[in-house]
């Protein structure tokens, strides 16, 4: 029986007595020497050890049981986390851009678009063409330059974007997105300009 549960059955015990009309009063005893009493105490509970054990059941309080569930469903939801990075390279992608689900909140207020824009620079989207079969690569839509992986060329190494990566130097794409936590309105700023590829 833990703390809490003693505490409860302890108090319930207490309320019953009270209910009777009885006066119930808790003293703090810093030693048990030179304390009137205490060793009758001591004896009294020693003989209540070799009596059988009796086991006392309570149940927890609403938010006892609130408090139980919450851990049990953050719990759950970081295991199926954990499997997911491990199997999934948006998963992966997005553990990385957001340490861990840590947000990307801009300052002001955005349009519909721009929140678009920085949930999908957030989650490492895979493009459209990257799920079609046979997909090999394709043109940048805003250089010449053929890429499998759209978005990770766009962040890494398109002109269009180097204004992000003069800011805070050689990252991984995800790791880049992250590091504009703290400069967001720069980031929006290109991808205004340059809109990341869909």
């Amino acid at each position: 029986m833990d703390n809490v549960q003693l505490t409860t059955a302890i108090l319930g015990h207490i309320q019953g007595v009270a209910a009777q009309g009885r006066c119930v009063r808790f003293n703090w005893v810093p030693s048990h020497i030179g304390v009137r009493g205490n060793e009758a105490a001591d004896e009294a509970a020693r003989e209540a050890t070799r009596h059988p054990a009796v086991a006392l059941t309570v149940l927890p309080s609403i938010q006892g049981a609130k408090v139980l569930a919450r851990r049990a469903a953050i719990c759950a939801a970081e295991q199926q986390y954990r499997q997911l990075v491990q199997t999934s390279r948006q998963a992966a992608w997005h553990k990385q851009a957001t340490k861990n689900n840590e947000p990307l909140r801009p300052a002001q207020q955005l349009s519909r678009a721009e929140e678009v824009v920085l949930h999908r620079l957030r989650l490492g989207y895979v493009t459209l063409d990257e799920l079609r079969d046979g997909f090999e690569e394709r043109p940048c839509e805003h250089c010449p330059h053929m890429t499998p992986h759209p978005l990770t060329h766009y962040l890494l190494s398109c002109p269009a974007t180097e204004r992000l990566r003069q800011c805070v130097g050689p990252e991984s794409a995800a790791a880049l997105v992250r590091q504009f936590q703290k400069n967001l309105p720069l980031l929006l700023e290109v991808a205004r300009a340059a809109p990341p590829p869909r």
